[in-house]
């Protein structure tokens, strides 16, 4: 299959699932607050996404080395979250043991299938990989369009119709996906094992990363949590909140296409910093709003913050990551700096909400994004992994 065929089915794959994972996970806490949770209530339950999450993107990460496939491992994954995903939204009975296992297992697959699907772009082939930020841009495209859409279902035919919704389009994705190629892997002589982590730990370069990454994941995670927390407080509607992610997703898609330039230009370690700068700008502004309107028009910065984060983070993991251990590379990140802001970030927003309102805890994530950046100028010195 041509490099242009390849392209065009990603972008076909990316604007398709993104789309449905927007119906999955933009409504979460106006339906957790809709069923009557408190914010730590909500937290704890948000935060349990993170065991299957930690656990199963490294899981995955390390079959998909060993099995030398993606695509497999894509479709098993995506089946299962079609059907746990339709159960989760069509209970809205208040039983927290219930939602407990329930959002664990939906958000855990959400979070591997979104890895899974991004790792594969960057191991077809360098011409694939060298366009991820295009390609990550009709994800955007997606994400702005199924944002609203899901708010207008809502309000017509309720929350049941969110797992309906989503799996069409999930279905469709794999339809476009079958006749992709697989990620081009390199062949290993030895069968791949789990001490094979220990390889990419000793790499301080990309221990360092991972602990930058862990720290601004930890606070941009309150963005999806502790911002729409405040907008509810304040009184934002559905359609408000809805239109917070699809104006977010729009504002992406600039820096996503032209996203192969900058890192030609500029660089994935600069990108990362400026990134992180943009972030603690970005959180200053929420924690002085004082209005849903503010707060959606201060998130017009996720057109520098969102973009540059996400190229950075996938090139310079990959970067970090032996040839044979791409995969595992990028899913061991991506379980430890996703894992553990889905496992600390909701439980610490509600305790924080709790003890010191809105816009102290808000002040407290913006500090923390100073660790990172610091941290960021300590990385810049360490050679890459040769």
């Amino acid at each position: 299959m041509s490099n242009r065929n390849i392209l065009k089915k990603q972008i076909y794959l990316y604007t398709i699932i993104f789309m449905a994972m927007a119906m999955t996970n933009t409504q979460v806490i106006p339906f957790l607050t809709h069923i009557g949770y408190s914010p730590v209530e909500r937290g704890i339950i948000l935060s349990s996404i993170s065991v299957i999450a930690i656990i199963g993107q490294l899981f995955v990460g390390y079959l998909c080395d060993k099995y030398n496939s993606i695509k497999k491992f894509y479709h098993l994954l995506l089946f299962s979250f079609i059907l746990l995903n339709a159960i989760m939204y069509s209970y809205s009975e208040n039983n927290f043991f219930i939602h407990l296992l329930l959002f664990a297992f939906v958000g855990g697959l959400f979070r591997i299938v979104a890895g899974l699907v991004e790792t594969w772009t960057l191991e077809v082939n360098d011409y694939i990989k060298d366009r991820f930020g295009p390609i990550r841009a009709f994800g955007a495209i997606g994400w702005a369009i199924g944002a609203p859409l899901t708010s207008l279902l809502i309000e017509n035919y309720g929350y049941r119709t969110i797992g309906f919704s989503f799996a069409i389009l999930a279905f469709f994705s794999m339809i476009f996906s079958i006749t992709m190629p697989d990620a081009d892997k390199v062949e290993s002589k030895q069968i791949l094992r789990i001490s094979d982590v220990k390889e990419l730990l000793s790499n301080r370069a990309y221990v360092l990363l991972v602990f930058i990454l862990i720290f601004v994941n930890f606070v941009f995670t309150a963005d999806m949590y502790t911002v729409i927390d405040k907008m509810i407080f304040l009184g934002a509607s559905n359609n408000q909140i809805a239109f917070k992610w699809s104006f977010q997703a729009v504002v992406e898609l600039p820096l996503f296409f032209f996203g192969y330039l900058l890192l030609k230009n500029v660089g994935a370690k600069k990108m990362l910093f400026i990134s992180i700068s943009m972030f603690i700008i970005r959180f200053s502004l929420y924690t002085l709003a004082t209005s849903s309107t503010q707060i959606i028009l201060i998130t017009s910065l996720q057109s520098i913050t969102f973009p540059l984060l996400m190229i950075s983070q996938k090139v310079l993991v990959a970067n970090e990551s032996p040839d044979h251990l791409k995969s595992t590379g990028q899913m061991l990140a991506i379980s430890l700096y996703g894992g553990l802001s889905a496992l600390l970030t909701p439980v610490v927003s509600g305790l924080l909400i709790n003890a010191v309102g809105f816009d102290y805890t808000l002040l407290i994530f913006t500090l923390i994004l100073f660790i990172p950046l610091m941290l960021s100028f300590i990385y810049n010195r360490i050679n890459r992994f040769t």
